[in-house]
């Protein structure tokens, strides 16, 4: 047996803020990566899972090593008080946005200090001025941060900015447009191509206040509006579930912010997936259809792993893992045996009356998908057929069996238990893959003797 002990850190968290270090290695760039990068605001939306956390990581990673330079700054707003005005919070912003400008400044300087030592007078006096009138929270603290890995040089400049006294070049209470106005003469000074502003958390706000975001968004993207140069451009990532919040602010409406749906198709999921496991195991050319003699295993994945990269590579791990164990492709058996032992969790959403095996949609309708919306309902207990009869299809046998005998409204276990039976046996037939004799479901149970079923597998 080969033993690939890299394994577990490259399909284990599947988070990409663990995969920083190596991520570039195995990404695949969307097709409209290039677009991205233009020198103007861009808002991408993704669903779940579509790896929109990689993007901006990417994108960060891009800028990072982009001549002419770039000033990347990651900016994380925090949710104002309910209270507040509109003028109150565009003010909140604006702090918090310069105090992640001042900051990023400072990262570039202690990696770079010939950007300012080789900067005009003008330009070092006025971001010497511009830090310590932004910069919240205590400088020491900053200053251990910023000092971790920095040379000599660097770390004596950022000392001084954060340490010696500026010239008081402006007033705080000067007009935000105005201090903007310096601000992109002197990094125009410094050299540097522009200003990158990564956006993030808004998700995060998302799950904690929905019922506030959409006032918040407004005001939000409003305030971005006083960064109208041409040298700030915003790059935001964010869930599908913001889009049709985000989309109705001015500021998208007004093209300020160009968008993009971050999506992939089967072929890109294939070769980003592959490109992983070449960097896992350390061989190249070993490609998903190798991995077993039945090639409905890909079949298989396409339908359970949607169109979504953690998708893809959450159920390829245990599949390539059996592969490695054994050392050849692996058999139909072996192949079902294996992702037996991690199945793709089914997911109701009741909403939309829609059902999802892992990462793709199971095509449940009628009768059948009441039963199941039922039962996911109750998943936490096993639900009696009688139940089953009386909750669901009760109605259903009425109008379908019960009409045909006009002369008698009654009914018995033995006029709907067959009819029962047959819909759960079509039910288990579309959510269930491994179909073989002799083998149990995964997600429909049948406990034999009790006239009880249950769900498994579930979330």
């Amino acid at each position: 047996m080969t033993i690939f002990p890299d394994l577990p850190r490259y399909f284990g968290s599947l988070r990409a803020e663990t995969e920083a270090v190596w991520l570039a290695q195995v990404y695949l760039p969307p097709r409209l990566f290039g677009q991205m990068t233009e020198p103007r605001s861009i808002l991408v939306t993704g669903e779940a899972g579509s790896g929109k956390t990689a993007l901006e990581l990417y994108l960060k990673d891009y800028a990072a090593q982009k001549t002419p330079r770039l000033l990347t700054v990651s900016w994380r707003p925090i949710l104002p008080e309910e209270n507040l005005s509109s003028g109150h919070v565009a003010e909140l912003f604006i702090s918090q946005a310069m105090d992640s400008l001042s900051f990023a400044f400072l990262q570039l300087i202690v990696r770079e200090p010939a950007l300012y030592a080789n900067a005009p007078a003008w330009a070092r006096d006025f971001m010497h001025w511009f830090v310590q009138a932004f910069l919240r929270g205590d400088r020491q603290y900053h200053l251990s941060r910023l000092a971790d890995g920095t040379a000599t040089d660097g770390l004596a400049t950022v000392t001084r900015l954060l340490n010696d006294p500026p010239r008081e070049v402006f007033s705080r209470d000067s007009l935000p447009s105005s201090i903007l106005s310096h601000l992109t003469s002197a990094v125009t000074a410094l050299k540097l191509e522009g200003i990158w502003i990564f956006v993030d958390g808004l998700d995060t706000l998302f799950r904690v206040s929905p019922e506030r975001l959409e006032k918040f968004i407004a005001n939000f993207f409003s305030t971005l509006d006083l960064f109208e140069e041409d040298i700030f451009a915003f790059k935001v990532v964010i869930s599908s579930k913001l889009e049709a919040r985000t989309l109705k602010t001015r500021g998208v409406l007004t093209r300020r912010f160009s968008t993009h749906q971050l999506r992939w198709n089967e072929e890109e999921l294939m070769r980003l997936t592959e490109k992983r496991i070449a960097l896992s195991t350390q061989r190249d050319g070993l490609s998903l259809s190798r991995f077993c003699k039945d090639l409905e295993w890909l079949n298989w994945l396409k339908k359970y792993a949607g169109l979504s990269p953690r998708g893809w590579l959450e159920l390829t791990r245990p599949i390539l893992t059996a592969y490695l164990e054994k050392g050849k492709p692996l058999t139909q058996t072996e192949w079902l045996d294996a992702y037996r032992q991690s199945p793709p969790p089914l997911r109701l959403d009741p909403e939309a009356g829609r059902v999802f095996i892992g990462w793709g949609e199971a095509a449940v309708a009628g009768i059948g998908y009441k039963l199941l919306r039922y039962m996911y309902e109750n998943r936490h207990r096993p639900c009696k057929k009688s139940e089953l009869y009386e909750h669901v299809y009760k109605e259903f046998y009425n109008t379908e069996i019960v009409a045909k005998k006009k002369d008698d409204k009654r009914s018995t276990r033995i006029d709907w238990e067959g009819p029962l039976d047959t819909a759960l046996y079509r039910l288990r037939q579309t959510v269930e893959w491994d179909t073989r004799d002799g083998v149990a479901p995964l997600y429909i149970i049948s406990e034999r003797g009790k006239g009880q079923i249950h769900l498994e597998n579930v979330v």
